[in-house]
């Protein structure tokens, strides 16, 4: 079991009195091998306006840099704690793992790679109501060198919904959710919440299914439209290399939704259902991609090249459907980048 380190002598640091009081927010920080990152993540975390706050770093790696700067800072800070997991547990168990360390009654669980501004967990504790059980926010999209894209963060408002959102309780909750309107980053969770449904260990995109199952238990969701956190895409991201689609399929197909829904979750379903079968295709998994391609979320059309060639796939024998569809996906590739190159 992870051991928690604390600076040894609390009477040095300005706020010794934190570590005897129960924090209002713990902000989880999972990480693994990204120090430069890290260190950006925690200073805006202890600049928070709201005072009680914890900052809880916990470390899948085995970066030995890593782990000094995490017990200098817990030393020079007593709101700040550093844990190790034995071994790698992967995104979602390293979350896991913070969560249950955690010790404020709510939590944001962000990356270690992300930025909060300020005022995020005072603005956001101001829409709360006693039974509000996520409160989230709009966020900005920085570049990986921390670099402001402005015209990016608009977008992803649009594209997300959330910018049609007022201040206060969502109404519909499941549609906020399935519409991908809640970013995991940006929002404060009641920790008994989330210590109760934990986040699944074998996903790289956990806060949808998470955020899901609320929403289907009638979870009060509330929103503020304020930008207050800060989103980094860049290479090294936990989704560059694309969602593991073909596992959220399997959680998310279940949950069942009000018919008032039901459009949003087949909006989000059907290009996540097309994802995984593209990947188990591609991973030579015939049985399973078949399996996938029999949802009820699985777009079906002629008119889709993909779409064609995963339904031919699917029939074909096994192995030889597969490495047909390798084939194809690879010459259609090759042929989009050279069209690309040569009509700029």
């Amino acid at each position: 079991m992870a051991k928690l380190f604390r600076g040894p002598n609390l009477r040095k640091s300005p706020n010794a009195n934190l570590e005897f009081m129960t924090p209002t927010v713990t902000v989880c920080i999972p990480t693994f091998r990204r120090l430069n990152y890290l260190k950006e993540a925690v200073a805006a975390a202890l600049a928070q306006t709201l005072r009680e706050v914890e900052v809880l770093i916990s470390d899948d790696g085995t970066s030995e840099e890593l782990r000094r700067w995490s017990e200098a800072a817990a030393q020079a800070d007593s709101r700040v704690r550093y844990r190790r997991n034995e071994t790698n547990l992967g995104l979602g168990g390293n979350c896991n793992e913070c969560v249950s360390a955690a010790r404020g009654q709510w939590l944001v669980i962000q990356g270690d790679d992300d930025r909060l501004l300020p005022s995020f967990c005072e603005q956001l504790l101001r829409v709360a109501a006693s039974d509000s059980v996520v409160l989230f926010s709009n966020h900005y999209v920085i570049d990986e060198h921390g670099n402001r894209l402005e015209k990016e963060s608009v977008e992803w408002t649009v594209r997300y919904g959330r910018n049609i959102l007022p201040r206060g309780r969502v109404e519909h909750t499941a549609r906020c959710v399935w519409s991908n309107a809640v970013p995991m980053t940006s929002a404060l969770v009641r920790a008994d919440a989330i210590k109760r449904l934990g986040i699944k260990t074998d996903v790289n995109t956990p806060e949808i299914e998470l955020f899901a199952r609320l929403a289907s238990e009638g979870a009060r969701f509330d929103h503020e439209p304020a930008y207050l956190a800060e989103f980094r895409t860049h290479a090294g991201s936990s989704t560059s290399s694309g969602l593991f689609s073909e596992r959220l399929v399997k959680y998310l197909e279940p949950i069942a939704v009000p018919a008032a829904a039901e459009d949003a979750k087949r909006a989000f379903m059907a290009p996540l259902t097309r994802s995984a079968v593209d990947r188990l295709l591609r991973a030579g998994d015939q049985k399973q991609a078949l399996q996938v391609m029999r949802s009820p979320y699985y777009p079906h059309t002629l008119t889709d090249p993909t779409l064609i060639a995963q339904a031919l796939a699917v029939r074909a024998p096994l192995q030889l459907g597969a490495r047909a569809y390798r084939l194809a996906r690879r010459i259609h590739e090759v042929r989009s980048r050279w069209v690309n190159r040569h009509s700029s």
